[in-house]
């Protein structure tokens, strides 16, 4: 799968169009179940980063943590892994949920089943979060500082996610490119990242 990122000219994120880019809606990570929450990301970048928004459908929000590098994803987060250097075993982990908390690593990646977290200690990511009819929206920026390779050239890898709580606690995980089992952190599943 490839993701073919727009450019855009705008620096702040208020004046960011998103509706320049189509959305681009998650699956069931299984590849097979229905999809019971409708899950839609957007990417453009400039010269200082990548831009995001995620459309987030939902009923009811299960999430308490609104802290900085909190474990978000135990409850509600939208998630996305990037390798700028398209290597599969170093890649950060950027988390959001519905009621602020933020969660910014870098990963190593054996590919055995084993991650190492580095966290980033200051949280530099612009993150604005809206309530909408169907659910909430998150939208952000993510400086390009935070990157292995700042210069958006060549084949990245990434992928898109959203864990969700059901009323009973029940977890539901959507991806853009599914892993099929229930972990993310399977970067030979990651699609490519291209800037137009």
């Amino acid at each position: 799968m490839i993701y073919k990122v727009k450019r855009t000219d705008e620096v702040l994120l208020q004046n960011v169009d998103f509706s320049v880019v189509e959305p681009t809606y998650l699956v069931s990570n299984d590849n097979k179940s229905e999809v019971l929450y409708k899950t839609a990301f957007r990417l453009l970048y400039n010269d200082d980063g990548i831009f995001f928004k995620f459309d987030v459908e939902d009923d009811h929000i299960n999430c308490t943590m609104s802290g900085y590098n909190e474990p978000i994803y135990d409850e509600e987060t939208v998630e996305l892994f990037i390798s700028s250097t398209g290597q599969l075993t170093n890649y950060l982990e950027l988390e959001w949920n519905a009621i602020g908390g933020v969660f910014c690593a870098n990963v190593e990646n054996d590919l055995c089943g084993h991650t190492k977290l580095d966290f980033v200690e200051e949280n530099i990511l612009k993150t604005e979060i809206f309530a909408e009819k169907f659910g909430y929206s998150i939208r952000g920026f993510i400086p390009k500082s935070l990157f292995a390779n700042n210069k958006f050239v060549g084949e990245w890898k990434f992928n898109a996610y959203r864990i969700k709580r059901d009323e009973k606690k029940n977890m539901l995980l959507y991806a853009y490119s599914p892993t099929i089992e229930p972990n993310f952190h399977k970067p030979n599943m990651f699609a490519t990242l291209i800037f137009e």
